[in-house]
């Protein structure tokens, strides 16, 4: 579990520097959307929900450590929340102005329908 929790922080570092001398875009391709990279992320969800099976964190004395593995868990799920369910984008809003276009790297389309008037 050290072990994996030393990997996923190197990798967090190590996509850091990328992205400062590379772009976002290079991260993200090279660690944050990779497949090892979530298996990992998925591995520390199940070693952290075995731990608290192991060590009985349930009892009222543990909760602290208790509550510290489930901080660990909701982090990690809302991380994957995220990833598969939201999307990523710039909203550029000059002062004195409103608007409610987002600029997104995804490809999609802008549609307006009127009623012909």
């Amino acid at each position: 579990m050290t072990a994996l929790l030393l990997l996923y922080g190197i990798s967090m570092a190590v996509a850091t520097f990328v992205e400062n001398d590379y772009n976002t875009a290079t991260a993200k391709v090279l660690i944050y959307n990779s497949t090892w990279f979530e298996i990992l992320m998925l591995w520390l969800i199940v070693l952290f929900a075995a731990n608290i099976k192991t060590y009985s964190l349930f009892k009222r004395e543990k909760w602290p450590l208790l509550v510290f593995h489930l901080a660990f868990i909701f982090m990690f799920i809302g991380g994957a929340i995220t990833r598969y369910i939201s999307f990523e984008g710039q909203m550029p809003i000059k002062q004195g102005q409103t608007t409610n276009e987002i600029i997104s790297d995804l490809t999609y389309f802008k549609l307006n329908v009127t009623d012909g008037k």
